[in-house]
């Protein structure tokens, strides 16, 4: 059986607007002059070892309160914003017809996954979906592969990812990676690259 893992935000679901509406939400409300650009902020959240405090607030170490006040903005932003790419369905579907094991790799808390999932209309083609919680360290930390790999017995496995700490979790876990960009990421030098949802296809499908 293949096993086929996917990230979310950036690969699956088009989540970008939601997510600079909350960065620049929450620095209004801090009263920090002007809004931060889309592409930064994007940039930003895909770059392994970035103070994303430090980088969009000016605070080394933010407290649980602007946690907590991010995370409520956010949710609100995400209902609102986010929507899966066009063809993922899709592509999902065709996975799961084909027989491979098909899994979600995401950055985001784990008790968040089934509803954005859900209400994109793409959670049924799930076999496994992991997310960070206390116990499950976020990308580029390999856990989350790792975890899913022990799951079962798979003949080949590919994570598909749009973001370095993607490629470097794959990498990490010693598995093959696929980087996509038409989300939120752009080419890669170091690894194959897919650019629309047709050709991710293909490229998994001949693994």
């Amino acid at each position: 059986m293949k096993c086929v893992i996917f990230d979310m935000d950036g690969t699956l679901i088009d989540s970008a607007k939601a997510i600079c509406e909350t960065v620049n939400e929450v620095r209004r409300e801090l009263g920090l002059e002007g809004d931060l650009a889309a592409e930064f902020i994007v940039k930003a959240i895909n770059e392994p070892g970035r103070n994303l405090g430090l980088d969009f607030y000016g605070i080394d170490k933010p407290d649980m309160k602007l946690r907590d006040n991010f995370e409520a903005k956010f949710k609100k932003n995400y209902r609102e914003y986010a929507a899966a790419y066009e063809g993922v369905d899709g592509l999902l579907a065709g996975l799961k017809e084909a027989g491979h094991f098909v899994a979600l790799a995401s950055n985001a808390p784990r008790y968040t996954l089934d509803e954005i999932l859900q209400r994109s209309g793409i959670f049924k083609f799930f076999d496994l979906i992991v997310g960070a919680d206390e116990n499950i360290p976020q990308k580029p930390d390999p856990a989350m592969l790792n975890l899913i790999l022990k799951s079962g017995e798979f003949d080949k496995a590919i994570f598909v990812g749009d973001s370095k700490k993607d490629e470097l979790a794959a990498r990490n876990a010693g598995m093959r990676y696929l980087n996509v960009c038409w989300g939120f990421g752009s080419k890669s030098p170091s690894c194959d690259n897919v650019f629309t949802v047709a050709e991710a296809a293909l490229y998994i499908e001949k693994l």
